[in-house]
């Protein structure tokens, strides 16, 4: 039928517009109730289904190109995406204990930081930067970042923080983690009461710019009170060698002065571990066995810390002038892309062996174009030839993906590369790997090995960061998919896999014995999360300064993550008190229970067996 038109212009009706509109408005949701015939017309142009992607578009790939035509063909496919999943979480987790942490423990050793400070600074930030740039892309611009940000926080804390302290019991800074513990309580209250004050609910920028401002305030407090304690140290210092030098020494005031000093001396730097022997049971698989020799609900005695690493011995060990400047470089370069650790392949079982061959592609692809950079390893990780070639190969990998990423053109299914930038990169990095290969030796890393940490740095981030969008578009799809809410995916499904690489970096730090930046990590990082990463969703997604958008940036479970994460910060700092400061097995049970708890709550507010905490919707008349 045609449109009437009024002189030269259409007559449209409310039914046309609402035609016009209809792909803009429908939802993926809807989208799978339709018949399977037409799902790859409406994947191809619903609005809602092009949020849902990253470097894949997994519906066109489901219902263009696989043609599913049946359920039992999609519930196959979703247990394959369920297995992606598990892929992608290894690959953060290999990422930030192969790369990434060794990285931020020596940028924290330059800069003589101590393990807590480090914490929840670099750590902090190493673990919760994937939730910042996730929130900058297509699938969260309309999702409940709130509900997802403190559903990550309380995962981290009750998981993480359960695991660290099971695994590896020790003594927390006291008033450190009592402050932290303040100032999450803090931040979560300043960024609710930003989004449901009274009002239209909406967020402005300037409140947005204000709870950047409680993280900026935080990181200082915490830097200032490390610059106090050292000076309260050389300040006692002094006081004890004047006591010395007294004819009498009181001997009770001497040993009370003395055992403060060596507590504050435990708090002060950050050692460089050697974890050789904690590397070597890893590899062959008996290092939780070790960690829970004594009973799994029997706390040990707190271990001493692994011996401190002669960084500048592991930087010259093989070294000698005499040497060829190229001494076995095609050797060492084949030995460094070597995916299967031949320690590994030796202490391990049929089982290790087999997860070593199963992953030594992935291993692969990471060792070729990010660069170790280790203290704890011989020649602090250096491979001549191997380190040249990352030197051209890894800004034009990162270059290519940022920007392929940014400009989200796509071939059918997947993403086109966009090497219009990147294709540059080599006019100035191939110039530079060819001076460094001459200039440098096989034996001894240069001076400058060190600057290859941003390197690492940067494509250890953007590694992250493909990783934990391409979980959270795939825990979307499967939760559409299994007809389950946006939210409760968020706070179930979303939150374990977010916190499952910190559960794994955190555990490794612990049983290295770096259980205080752990622990610092564990609160720290849901500060930077609710603070930082809400920040800049709030500052870039426009949407939220429209009227009434605390609605969905709350969402459904808002208010029981809320509730739980209060009812969290209140009983840790209860068991912290009680058990003074050090961290029990009990203690990490109690909290796995906490979160056990928060389980069935949610999981009976999504059957309706019970009506959640949020506020129900009340339509006016009209």
């Amino acid at each position: 039928m045609r449109l009437r038109t009024r002189g030269s212009k259409w007559n449209f009706t409310q039914l046309d517009y609402e035609f016009e509109n209809f792909f803009m408005n429908i939802s993926c949701v809807a989208v799978m109730r339709l018949p399977y015939s037409m799902r790859c017309m409406m994947a191809k142009r619903a609005h809602d289904c092009k949020r849902i992607i990253n470097f894949f578009n997994y519906f066109r790939m489901m219902y263009c190109y696989i043609d599913i035509d049946n359920k039992t063909t999609e519930i196959l496919l979703m247990c394959l995406f369920l297995l992606i999943c598990v892929v992608f979480l290894w690959v953060m987790s290999y990422n930030i204990s192969t790369f990434f942490a060794p990285v931020l423990k020596i940028v924290s050793w330059k800069l003589h930081m101590n393990e807590y400070l480090a914490g929840v600074t670099f750590l902090a930030f190493g673990n919760s930067c994937p939730d910042i740039i996730a929130n900058l892309m297509p699938v969260r611009a309309d999702a409940p970042i709130f509900t997802i940000a403190v559903g990550n926080a309380l995962a981290i804390i009750l998981l993480s923080g359960g695991a660290v302290c099971f695994l590896r019991p020790f003594k927390i800074n006291g008033h450190c983690t009592v402050r932290d513990l303040l100032f999450l309580l803090l931040g979560v209250e300043v960024l609710r009461y930003v989004m449901v004050r009274g009002g239209p609910g909406t967020v402005t920028m300037w409140e947005s710019i204000g709870l950047i401002f409680v993280y900026v305030v935080y990181v200082t407090v915490n830097v200032i009170d490390l610059v106090i304690m050292r000076y309260s140290m050389k300040k006692l210092r002094r006081e004890l060698e004047e006591m010395k030098s007294l004819p009498t020494i009181p001997q009770n005031e001497y040993a009370a002065r003395m055992g403060k000093l060596t507590s504050w001396e435990v708090d002060d730097e950050l050692p460089i571990h050697d974890t050789t022997k904690y590397r070597r049971s890893t590899a062959s698989g008996s290092h939780f066995i070790e960690a829970t020799h004594a009973g799994y609900f029997v706390t040990p005695k707190q271990r001493d810390p692994p011996e401190t690493v002669d960084v500048e011995k592991n930087r010259t060990y093989l070294y000698n002038s005499e040497n060829p400047k190229n001494l076995m470089l095609f050797r060492e370069f084949l030995e460094s892309l070597n995916p299967i650790d031949g320690e590994a392949w030796e202490l391990g079982g049929c089982c290790q062996r087999f997860f070593l061959i199963i992953r030594s592609p992935l291993v692969l692809l990471l060792l070729v174009f990010i660069p170790v950079v280790d203290f704890e390893k011989d020649k602090h990780g250096w491979s001549k030839l191997l380190n040249c070639l990352q030197i051209v190969l890894n800004p034009f990998v990162v270059i290519t993906l940022v920007h392929s990423a940014v400009s989200s053109k796509y071939h059918t299914w997947y993403i086109t590369l966009n090497l219009s930038i990147s294709m540059w990169s080599p006019c100035l990095t191939l110039p530079l790997a060819i001076a460094i290969f001459l200039h440098s030796r096989t034996d001894v890393p240069p001076c400058y090995h060190l600057l290859f940490a941003l390197l690492t740095f940067f494509s250890s981030i953007t590694t992250i960061w493909i990783a934990a969008t391409e979980l959270e578009v795939l825990s979307e799809i499967v939760g559409i998919v299994f007809d389950l809410s946006e939210n409760f995916m968020a706070v179930t499904i979303g939150a374990i896999s977010n916190a499952t690489p910190d559960m794994i970096a955190n555990s490794h730090l612990t049983l290295q014995g770096y259980g205080r930046m752990a622990f610092a990590a564990i609160i720290g990082g849901p500060v930077f999360a609710i603070v930082v990463s809400m920040s800049v969703a709030f500052i870039f997604n426009k949407r939220v300064r429209q009227v009434d958008a605390a609605s969905w940036v709350f969402g459904e479970h808002g208010e029981i993550c809320y509730y739980f994460l209060v009812i969290t910060i209140a009983t840790t700092l209860w068991w912290s008190i009680t058990y003074d400061f050090h961290a029990r097995r009990s203690a990490g049970v109690f909290l796995w229970c906490i979160f056990l708890l928060f389980m069935l709550f949610v999981i009976c507010a999504e059957w309706e067996v019970i009506h959640d905490l949020s506020v129900d919707s009340i339509l006016k008349p009209v």
